[in-house]
């Protein structure tokens, strides 16, 4: 004797399936849209390492030979710099 659920149930798993299925291929491809993102970062992670080491030896030797004029520097900047002067 067959049972009246099965057929009901049977179908309910394909569809279960179907959207696992479905699920899966759309996180890997998530998964792959993230490592492409995280890569980018990484560069610019880099260049902005770069950017402020340029930035912080400019301002380093501009105070060194006083062509820094604390008028034209950055609020920032001057505080970095009497940090440094202070560390010296």
């Amino acid at each position: 004797m067959r049972n009246p659920y099965d057929e009901q149930q049977t179908q309910i798993l394909a569809r279960i399936t179907n959207n696992v299925v479905k699920l899966n291929e759309t996180l890997l491809e998530l998964n792959q849209k993230i490592e492409d993102i995280n890569e980018m970062n990484s560069d610019l992670v880099a260049f902005s390492n770069i950017w402020n080491h340029y930035q912080r030896n400019a301002n380093l030797y501009l105070a060194s030979t006083n062509s820094l004029e604390p008028a034209k520097a950055s609020k920032q900047q001057q505080q970095q710099h009497q940090r440094q002067q202070r560390q010296r």
